[in-house]
């Protein structure tokens, strides 16, 4: 399951990765604000209330092109924003007056947009707001007492590391902590810009390769929680013209089996299908239909049904995905919230001071202000996290401690991109049997014997009960069957898990 959670499409997950790097490199907040795959266009908000829209692309780095920056006063400055509009209302006006009704209908379309857009846009310039004021004292770390106790005394603890090399070398959490600081350090060495020089340049470029795998490592939690959240909430925009969705959204007048199929397949490709409403998968398959099969013709009843059939079909795999969460991240799907990045990086320079300051002479003014950063840094988070990992490289170079850099870094012990399961085809194969189709025939069977005893709910009733208890279904199958049946389908596929798929 691990193996298979791994391989899942990381679009969001590079996405977040590109808003973090734009904020490091811009020194404020930024937020993914949406993303429009058709065209690759994905558009951020910064903290400050302005808005920064480009092209991305994929591959062994992640490119923003075509860059633009503009200011939000086109939503949050009344008369400018009624002015827009005015001059809107008349063009349509004018079209439909003129008997222009194709013109007519893409300006009402555009004025409907750009009412959305402001509301969205104002809600998310609040929240990031709100996050800032939330987490003020929280984010901030530079200028903090205790730092700037540590920057005075920093000659004082440089001489006590050199003084006690041979003992603090043989540390192994200060040495594999520092090890790992440094990498996050070169990972995050992005340079700073402003906004202007980035709209002159046009451009913005991260590596992928090592970035994404140590951006993982510190950020697991935090990105997995951001992940899902953008994915439940933008699912039928961001993921309606992936290849696998498109082809479930297909199967509309398939067999169960066909469609089963396509589910599973289009899981494997992006989990977070099983965990999105049926509102939200209704409005996916039928973006997909309008868009990509406009030569399949269909109707409101039969989206109605196709889309309640994939929803309940998909239960066993919400209940497996929930459980993987739980189990291998501490990630709960029902109580997710966005949190700042970086608490595990802060967690291991935690670590770093306390290790020393145990080290350090008792009731001295070193370890003192070495105990005094280790609480400071408990209670904080963000990305100023990566500019305490400069000053603590900066520290151990100083103090005689060149080689604990020059062996080989932590990003040669770990990876995070396992390998493809060995036979795909058979791996869905056996999803559906176990999972799906095997769980269908069983409540089919227990129906037929013990015969109906009462009558269905009406349609419209069972709808509004699937919709009410949509956060709270629990598959018939306990978790730990879901755990073993998955556990053996990945044995019979590609055998025992090496540790490093762990």
């Amino acid at each position: 399951m691990y193996k298979f959670f791994n391989q899942r499409n990381r679009k969001i997950s590079d996405l977040s990765l590109m808003a973090d790097s734009l904020g490091r490199s811009l020194r404020e907040n930024v937020s993914l604000f949406s993303v429009d795959d058709s065209d690759s266009l994905v558009t951020f908000v910064t903290e400050s209330g302005n808005i920064i829209q480009g092209v991305y692309y994929f591959g062994d780095n992640l490119i923003l092109e075509n860059i633009t920056v503009e200011s939000g006063e086109q939503f949050t400055d009344e008369d400018k924003f009624e002015s827009a509009n005015h001059r809107q209302v008349s063009s349509f006006i004018e079209s439909v007056y003129s008997d222009n009704l194709a013109d007519a209908g893409g300006i009402f379309e555009s004025l409907l947009q750009s009412w959305n857009s402001r509301v969205k846009f104002n809600k998310t310039v609040e929240k990031l707001r709100e996050q800032s004021e939330a987490f003020n004292n929280t984010f901030n770390i530079l200028e903090t007492k205790e730092f700037s106790r540590f920057l005075e005394l920093s000659e004082n603890i440089s001489k006590f590391l050199s003084e006690n090399k041979d003992k603090i070398s043989n540390i192994p959490d200060i040495i594999s902590a520092a090890r790992l600081s440094d990498t996050v350090s070169k990972a995050f060495d992005i340079p700073r810009v402003s906004l202007e020089e980035l709209s002159e340049e046009k451009s913005f470029e991260i590596s992928l390769a090592e970035n994404r795998d140590i951006y993982e490592m510190v950020c697991k939690q935090e990105l997995l929680n951001r992940e899902i959240l953008e994915s439940k909430k933008s699912f039928d925009v961001v993921w309606a013209t992936e290849p696998c969705i498109s082809n479930l959204a297909s199967k509309i007048y398939e067999e169960d089996d066909e469609i089963a199929k396509a589910l599973v397949e289009a899981f494997v490709e992006v989990p977070y299908l099983s965990l999105v409403s049926k509102k939200k998968l209704s409005n996916t398959v039928a973006n997909c239909l309008n868009t990509l099969h406009e030569n399949l013709s269909y109707n409101q009843g039969d989206l109605k049904e196709f889309v309640a059939k994939l929803f309940e079909m998909k239960k066993p795999l919400k209940a497996m995905v929930s459980s993987l969460l739980q189990e291998k991240y501490g990630v709960n799907v029902n109580s997710l919230k966005d949190t700042p990045t970086f608490k595990t990086l802060l967690n291991t320079q935690v670590l770093i001071f306390e290790s020393l300051a145990k080290v350090a002479p008792r009731g001295s003014v070193i370890k003192e202000c070495l105990n005094d950063m280790s609480e400071m840094l408990k209670s904080k988070n963000g990305v100023e996290a990566i500019d305490v990992n400069n000053g603590i490289r900066f520290l151990f170079t100083e103090s005689g401690y060149d080689d604990l850099y020059e062996e080989a870094t932590v990003t040669s012990t770990f990876s995070l991109n396992e390998s493809l399961v060995e036979d795909r085809d058979e791996f869905v194969a056996m999803i559906v049997d176990e999972l799906i189709l095997e769980k269908k025939d069983k409540k089919k069977e227990k129906e037929e014997k013990e015969g109906r005893k009462e009558e269905k709910k009406k349609p419209s009733e069972a709808e509004e009960e699937s919709d009410a208890m949509e956060e709270e279904e629990v598959s018939t199958m306990s978790t730990q069957e879901l755990m073993k049946t998955l556990s053996d389908i990945e044995e019979l596929v590609s055998g025992p898990e090496n540790l490093e798929d762990e």
